[in-house]
Formats: structure tokens, sequence, C-alpha cells
């Protein structure tokens, strides 16, 4: 049930970093997840949205997961490759090779947000609400 832990820790960040850039909501949320993360995405996915379901800039943001493999280099020809389940040899010699990335991370990669009005923004809002467009000499 970590998962719940997580998505509460991620939203937190996903609301700061929105704010500090002045977005007026976030759209989607790239996430960048491990194979070795031990993070089940299903459950992630439950919890976020059920956390960004509660009057969040979040609010129906997406999150957008890619996976991350287990990374090796061979020391005897100097390859790199993801290994495949439970056989870490490098599939051009057979050599097992050296642990570059384990594949345990999990970081966001990027958000999507929309911006705040400009205050000019917001006038032609409010100009439009009222009936005219905003032009001079138009009512």
């Amino acid at each position: 049930m970590h998962e719940l832990a997580v998505a509460e820790q991620l939203l937190k960040l996903v609301e700061e970093e929105a704010q500090r850039a002045g977005a007026r909501r976030v759209v989607a949320v790239h996430l960048v997840l491990g194979e070795h993360s031990h993070i089940a995405e299903e459950a992630l996915r439950f919890h976020f949205e059920r956390l960004t379901s509660q009057g969040s800039p979040a609010e129906g943001a997406q999150l957008r997961v890619r996976r991350e493999p287990m990374r090796f280099r061979c020391l005897e020809c100097d390859a790199d490759y993801a290994p495949p389940a439970g056989d870490w040899r490098c599939p051009r010699c057979g050599e097992v090779g050296k642990l570059l990335d384990p594949g345990d991370e999990l970081r966001v990669e990027s958000l999507e947000v929309e911006m705040a009005n400009t205050a000019y923004e917001e006038e032609e809002e409010e100009k439009e609400k009222e009936g005219g467009r905003g032009w001079p000499g138009e009512t």
C-alpha cells in the first residue's frame, strides 16, 4: 500500500512545481518508473486519480508513465544492454556486465500545464462576457 504514500508525495511535488511556474492547472505528469522500482503502476494511478479529484490544480491530470529497464555495460565487448528478466548476460558475448542503472528509479520527467491568464487575457475575457469583443469602437 506504499503507492498511496508515493502518490501523495508525487501530488505535493506536482502542485508545488505548478505553483512555482504560475500554472493554472496541470494537464499531465510524465513519470519515469524503473522496472525494479517495486511500484505497482495501476495502484499508483488509482491513488493519484483519487487524490487529484479533490479540487487540486492537478484535478483530471493524466499520469503518463514510461518504464526504464536495468542497464548494463559489458566489460568484455563494451556493449550497453538491457537484460531480459533473469538473464544478466551480454547478448553479444555472453559475459555478465557491470550494472550501470539498477532500474529502480521513480522521477518526474516533466509536467504539462495550462498557464494562468495574463492581465490582458483576463480583461478580454471580461469584455467578452459583457457582450463585446474588446476591440476599439465595438460594443
